[in-house]
């Protein structure tokens, strides 16, 4: 029984260390202070609409341009992401790419969002954005803006009519 738990615990830590040594090269060649093309993660994002376009900053630090396809993928169903966007960063620049999203229901959202080459080779590891949908708040907006207009149009037409009739 001691060889068997002696021989579990040595394969236990021989698989640790491949695991670790296999991506610590992956990491450090694409982190963010070291030269490549990522993502750079921004604040909280409040979509007011039932569509519109998300910002995702990427920025390049390659001394040439770069082409890449950008990808959202929601956590839950409140948001519906049609396609990846393909955009041209130049060199040693930061670019903000336009992600056509689609609110279907209001509430919380994480997005994961990923760089792939033309070729679909992923670059970097997946950044994840917050949202917050309330795609409500536009028709409520403008019903109340229409409403507020209704009512001075109804007091400036009752008021003309008074005027009139005392002369």
């Amino acid at each position: 029984m001691d060889c068997e738990k002696s021989l579990k615990k040595v394969l236990a830590l021989l698989i640790s260390l491949a695991i670790i040594f296999a991506g610590a090269p992956a990491r450090a060649a694409e982190a963010p202070t070291g030269e490549g093309v990522y993502i750079v993660p921004g604040s909280e994002i409040n979509l007011v609409a039932r569509t519109s376009n998300i910002p995702v900053q990427i920025k390049n630090t390659f001394g040439s341009d770069v082409v890449v396809h950008v990808h959202v993928q929601p956590t839950n169903l409140r948001v519906v992401v049609p396609a990846a966007v393909e955009i041209k960063v130049p060199a040693e620049t930061s670019v903000t790419a336009k992600v056509p999203v689609e609110a279907v229901a209001n509430g919380g959202v994480i997005l994961k969002v990923w760089l792939t080459t033309f070729s679909g080779n992923k670059l970097g590891e997946p950044t994840f954005l917050k949202m917050n949908v309330n795609a409500d708040v536009e028709v409520a907006m403008l019903v109340g803006f229409g409403g507020g207009v209704l009512v001075l149009l109804s007091f400036g037409i009752v008021r003309t009519v008074r005027k009139r009739r005392r002369a």
